[in-house]
């Protein structure tokens, strides 16, 4: 049950067809106004890797959740997608959720840097 919720779906495909409830925008930053004019004041970013590094990148993201459980995975889906940014972070909080369960609870710290790019040329 998702009431008092609004999804947004961020699509640079302007005919993408999204289900009824859903709004299509373009970009994250469009996500983000769209939700303002509808009064809400916080979002939760669960997309992909892709989304992600778009939301990091345009400096839109000020905290960071993450959960850790006890398994180990030799492959699977990034949290952000191979992208040249780096983001600061300052630790706010762990907390053990439950017996397999660790959170960890970040703030942003100002804009993305290009850090990787620069390492990366240097490299060169």
């Amino acid at each position: 049950d998702l009431k008092g919720i609004k999804i947004m779906v961020v699509s640079s495909q302007k005919d993408y067809k999204v289900a009824e409830g859903f709004e299509l925008v373009s970009s994250p930053q469009e996500a983000l106004e769209a939700l303002e004019r509808a009064g809400f004041q916080v979002a939760v970013l669960t997309g992909g890797s892709v989304l992600d590094s778009a939301f990091a990148k345009a400096g839109l993201i000020d905290e960071i959740v993450l959960n850790v459980e006890p398994v180990v995975v030799g492959e699977g889906i990034p949290l952000f997608s191979s992208s040249l940014f780096d983001l600061k972070l300052k630790l706010l909080e762990t907390k053990k959720v439950n017996s397999n369960l660790i959170q960890i609870h970040y703030q942003v710290l100002g804009k993305p840097g290009l850090v990787s790019q620069f390492r990366l040329k240097e490299n060169r």
